[in-house]
């Protein structure tokens, strides 16, 4: 990703607010101008009083600073004020795009990032940039239009001083952006670990339970300390290049020489006490700008490095993205096909699926049965197309899955997981995520069907309690019945049970089954299980065994014909004898 590339796309986000940036772009220009008629104004005043001029001639110059003070307070505060919002806006702009890009994001390319990098990226490196905007921008162009004023001051006094000065200027330029060269590794370094630090903080405060239950705290208390000393040090050595910012030293010594040259033309009368004191007080101007440059160069380096990782990020191609189909899914038969369907996960050569084929019709049951590991999972993600297969073909209400809007598929699938992903608000918005705006009594209705409400009702807050981050204030079986009720709600067309009663005990698992028996009847239904009882009275049954097919049709049928299906019952369950298929 070239530097070029990076600023012509932060250039899109200025363009967004072009008033803005107009009035910040002149007032950050006109402000320091304003700093420097009052130079003209003193020299004035020293040359008055030298030629012995009265209190009325100081006393109406002095008015006039008065004046340009006031004017200079109030442009400073507007320009300040506006250059702030301004970079807010654009950063805020720049997060939003970036939240908006990860969700367009294919599952394949979540699964291989960290949570933490796109957190620092989200919040670190817009700061960065946010800082680079503001007051970074404004205290440039200040310091621009400052040399360049102060070279035309130099000028109407001694042309040969301007020349020196335009040598001055051109050199500090030249070796402030071989300053920023070297400090600009270690600037990116600096951003990039923090996203480590992010990293660790993340996976520490999500798996705390963990970590307390296996007395890991040291463990992760050694990583991260050993990560925030590395990111000091670093920190050290780029602060350690920002002390010695040798071009503000040259700088010093030239003005200190060129104000030694104009005291040396006033001593022999080749310029005036008026003119000395306004070269002196417009290079000291000069020196106290170029200090700035300092902090300027730092904050430049850490924003473009910033702007730099975000471009990157943000335009970072995805292979596996599933692009949008044309197709709505309403008024079609739920229908599932699978036809010589072959899957396998990025970077693994063992196909978690592998030409699986079957179908059901609209509204039946299917229940799929198999060891872990053997593609249960994996097959409802292609349903919900999450995935896409490498081979075959995934056939919904007689079309292919592609064919389908992600907004109209997705409306009309609901899914249970044994692992409930819960948000840190309320039991009522958890509930209604699906549909939000439904109204309470609406909840109520789902979750005494997923037989929660009665244990909603003895918290003190009732549907207002949040629940915690990932539903921490639930137990397990709680939490999936949230779920349960979050997905009956949606009132979907096909709906999935990946295991999604595996917290329940059998009694309430029950109770939900036959509470929700009516429903099923209307809806495709998916239902991954090792409850016997349950399998059993589904419509047809699929066994996978090492991401292969090994058996599909009836309970009736399996349970005689099928070696993998019996092996399920035999323990438990006294077996007619096999009968092999043909006979």
């Amino acid at each position: 990703m070239s530097f070029m590339e990076s600023i012509k796309w932060v250039m899109q986000y200025v363009r967004k607010h072009p008033w803005g940036s107009l009035f910040v772009f002149f007032t950050s220009i006109i402000e320091p101008i304003l700093y420097m008629i009052p130079i003209f104004i003193s020299a004035d005043i020293v040359g008055i009083l030298v030629d012995g001029g009265g209190w009325d001639d100081i006393w109406q110059s002095y008015q006039i600073l008065i004046l340009l003070a006031s004017i200079q307070v109030v442009l400073f505060f507007a320009s300040s004020f506006l250059n702030e919002v301004l970079a807010h806006r654009i950063t805020t702009d720049m997060t939003y795009d970036l939240f908006e890009s990860l969700q367009s994001r294919s599952l394949t390319y979540h699964n291989a990032k960290d949570t933490g990098d796109i957190m620092a990226r989200a919040t670190n490196d817009t700061r960065s940039v946010n800082m680079g905007l503001s007051p970074g921008v404004r205290m440039l162009l200040a310091t621009a239009a400052i040399w360049a004023v102060a070279g035309w001051i130099l000028y109407t006094v001694n042309p040969y001083l301007t020349v020196v000065m335009f040598v001055i200027f051109v050199v500090f330029m030249i070796m402030t952006f071989q300053y920023g060269i070297k400090i600009a590794p270690l600037s990116n370094q600096v951003l990039e670990e923090l996203a480590v630090i992010s990293s660790t903080t993340s996976d520490t405060l999500t798996g705390i339970r963990d970590i307390k239950a296996y007395t890991s705290q040291h463990i992760f208390k050694k990583n991260f300390a050993k990560q925030t000393y590395q990111q000091a040090a670093t920190k050290e050595r780029e602060g350690s290049l920002g002390a010695w910012f040798y071009p503000d030293l040259m700088v010093r010594f030239l003005v200190l020489s060129m104000v030694g040259y104009a005291l040396y033309l006033t001593n022999q009368g080749d310029m005036t006490i008026e003119e000395l004191v306004l070269i002196t007080l417009a290079l000291a101007l000069v020196a106290g700008m170029s200090e700035e440059m300092n902090w300027i160069a730092f904050v430049s380096v850490g924003a473009f490095a910033a702007i730099e990782r975000l471009h990157q990020f943000m335009t970072e191609p995805d292979p596996h993205i599933i692009d949008d189909g044309t197709v709505n899914f309403e008024n079609l038969p739920a229908s599932i096909e699978f036809d010589n369907v072959t899957f396998s996960y990025p970077n693994t050569k063992i196909p978690a699926l592998d030409g699986v084929s079957f179908k059901i019709e609209d509204s039946q049951t299917l229940a799929i049965v198999g060891s872990p590991g053997s593609g249960k999972s994996t097959l409802t993600k292609l349903i919900q197309r999450l995935y896409l297969p490498q081979q075959g073909e995934v056939i919904v209400g007689n079309n292919p899955i592609t064919a389908y809007t992600n907004e109209s598929l997705r409306e009309n699938i609901a899914t249970v997981e044994q692992e409930v992903f819960l948000f840190n608000d309320t039991v009522q918005e958890n509930i209604g995520f699906g549909k939000p705006g439904t109204p309470l009594e609406n909840i109520v209705d789902v979750a005494k069907i997923a037989k929660s409400h009665a244990f909603i009702e003895e918290f003190e807050e009732g549907y207002q309690t949040i629940i915690g981050e990932d539903g921490v204030r639930l137990s397990g079986g709680q939490a999936q019945r949230i779920s349960i009720a979050r997905a009956i709600l949606m009132n979907p067309e096909v709906l999935i049970f990946d295991d999604g009663a595996s917290a329940l005990d059998s009694k309430t698992e029950a109770e939900i089954q036959n509470a929700i028996s009516d429903i099923l009847r209307t809806r495709t239904t998916i239902i991954t299980t090792h409850r016997l009882a349950i399998i059993a009275k589904a419509d047809q049954i699929l066994i996978l065994e090492k991401g292969k097919m090994v058996g599909f049709g009836p309970h009736e049928e399996l349970i005689q014909s099928n070696i993998f299906y019996r092996n399920l019952f035999e323990k438990h369950f006294e077996l007619p004898p096999l009968v092999p298929r043909g006979d």
